[in-house]
């Protein structure tokens, strides 16, 4: 399943990468993500009631981006661009389902500024092609595109996964939101160390985002009109879509983990 980029943003990251820049671009990335966890911290000292723990949350998942894209961790271009097309997708849906709003623009504008300037050979030769970190766990190129297409689409359901566990809901549900979120998490924080039990937990994390997030209700084709506005946002950018990206995340995975088990 794969999560590429907009041809556009790809013709915009081949003309950086040939122009170079990498220091200024990873400076506009990290402002922008520096920008996006200021602006969740101040919402949520002032958010509605049940909000303001998702708000937090969300802040935290942009300081860590910040810090590993500032940090030049390997994983952080890929960590970054995955909040990044979280961003661009939940402005392009919003803004067809409510119209143009410049708020909605400017906020999938500022994400899609993060996936551009993190685009390119040269910016990934300061993260992802570091020597050290392949040589340290033998990771060929293959391995690499696989685990990086695997931590992109797993950052990617983080907010989703946010917003649906720390949402207004009751009962099991909650249990299973909050518990699909830690194990999303610690997945990722698995994967980075190379540890076969992160695609484990991203693996349980799916299964318990398709069984209490009533996936199949919105994926089966309920009209969102049908649920009203608030109701039609709150479904397709909760629990529906983060499903979607750990199907995503954890596809790659799937042919090795399957002939592991017949073995």
């Amino acid at each position: 399943m794969p999560l590429g980029l907009p041809s556009g943003l790809q013709a915009w990251g081949g003309r950086l990468n040939e122009i170079g820049f990498e220091r200024t671009r990873r400076a506009l990335a990290a402002l922008a993500l520096s920008m996006f966890m200021t602006l969740y911290l101040l919402v949520a000292l002032n958010a509605p009631e049940g909000l303001g723990a998702a708000l937090v949350a969300l802040a935290a998942c942009y300081a860590v981006a910040f810090v590993a894209v500032v940090a030049e961790w390997f994983w952080g271009r890929w960590f970054a661009t995955g909040l990044g097309m979280s961003g661009i997708m939940v402005a392009i849906a919003s803004l067809a389902m409510l119209g143009w709003t410049p708020v909605l623009a400017l906020y999938g504008g500022l994400h899609a500024l993060v996936v551009a300037v993190l685009t390119g050979k040269k910016m990934a030769a300061r993260y992802d092609l570091q020597e050290g970190w392949r040589q340290r766990y033998q990771m060929d190129e293959f391995g690499v595109a696989r685990l990086r297409k695997t931590v992109t689409r797993a950052a990617a359901s983080l907010p989703s996964l946010i917003l649906w566990a720390l949402g207004p809901k009751e009962g099991a549900a909650a249990v299973a939101a909050v518990a699909a979120t830690l194990l999303a998490a610690t997945g990722l924080r698995g994967l980075v160390r190379m540890r076969s039990w992160g695609i484990l937990a991203l693996g349980g994390a799916l299964a318990l985002v398709g069984v209490f997030g009533h996936v199949a209700s919105v994926l089966g084709g309920v009209p969102m009109g049908s649920l009203g506005l608030s109701a039609g946002l709150g479904g397709l950018f909760g629990a529906p879509l983060a499903f979607v990206l750990l199907a995503g995340a954890v596809a790659p995975f799937a042919r090795p983990v399957a002939r592991f088990l017949r073995r």
